[in-house]
């Protein structure tokens, strides 16, 4: 993820390359952004409810499935 794209409600998940190893994987989302244009933090959320901070090399967003009514009024949605 890059900086200008990390945006706060994004659902995210710490990628394989992550220092530490305990977090790779896991799964949250971005509740706050800090910094400038140069250095950015964020901080995400887990489902257990702990808050951790992250640099945006650190994550990558996980994509919202399609809803399910899409398949019965023609598929795939208009951007």
């Amino acid at each position: 993820m890059r900086p200008e794209e990390a945006r706060i409600g994004t659902k995210v998940r710490v990628c394989e390359h992550h220092r530490i190893s305990e977090r790779r994987g896991m799964v949250g989302r971005i509740v706050s952004c800090y910094g400038g244009e140069e250095y950015v933090a964020v901080d995400v959320r887990f489902p257990d409810r702990q808050y951790r901070l992250f640099w945006p090399k650190d994550l990558e967003e996980i994509p919202s499935p399609q809803p399910w009514w899409r398949s019965l009024v023609g598929g795939e949605s208009r951007s």
